[in-house]
């Protein structure tokens, strides 16, 4: 920390109040805001017999390896699971052949059309169409990424919660 910038705390002779006191007031004289004393300031040789204020700002304007992982931590988290849920999860097809039926039954083109498209993606023990390959590449390669992406995201928190531990133990130690 650079002297200049450092707050010093003089007891009052009076009530023991701590009087703020900067470099520049060195040798001088402060009045007390409590108490209205004025105080001899020591020379500037002797400030670093004086306690010296914690300066919040600039203890938690501190950019450390902690702030630095949680940062990344938290940008992997949330671009992950953000990514994870945009492919998502390619839902199963359910082939339920009391539809099927009735469908045809009630004569429901549209309904039974839809039930067909169900049925053809379905693994059956046929040789599959172009179309049904790449929709089973597509659903495979999008539960792998969404797996994968959320796997990613967890990781990432953790290193937000480790980050934030460690900058906890840090300012306690401080």
């Amino acid at each position: 920390m650079n002297g200049a910038k450092k707050t010093f705390l003089l007891p009052c002779a009076g009530c023991a109040h701590e009087i703020e006191v900067v470099v520049g007031q060195a040798g001088g004289e402060v009045a007390c805001p409590a108490c209205g004393r004025r105080n001899d300031v020591p020379r500037f040789r002797d400030l670093g017999q004086l306690r010296v204020k914690a300066d919040a700002a600039a203890v938690s304007g501190r950019w450390e390896m902690s702030h630095a992982v949680g940062l990344a931590g938290l940008i992997c988290a949330t671009l992950a699971w953000g990514t994870a849920a945009w492919v998502g999860v390619v839902p199963k097809a359910a082939l339920d052949e009391n539809i099927i039926r009735a469908n045809i039954d009630a004569g429901d083109d549209k309904a039974l059309y839809q039930s067909l498209q169900d049925y053809s993606r379905l693994p059956v023990d046929r040789t599959p169409f172009v179309g049904e390959v790449l929709l089973q590449r597509q659903t495979v390669f999008a539960r792998t990424m969404s797996r994968t992406l959320y796997v990613i995201g967890g990781l990432g928190a953790l290193a937000v919660i480790g980050a934030g531990l460690s900058a906890m133990a840090a300012q306690k130690r401080s």
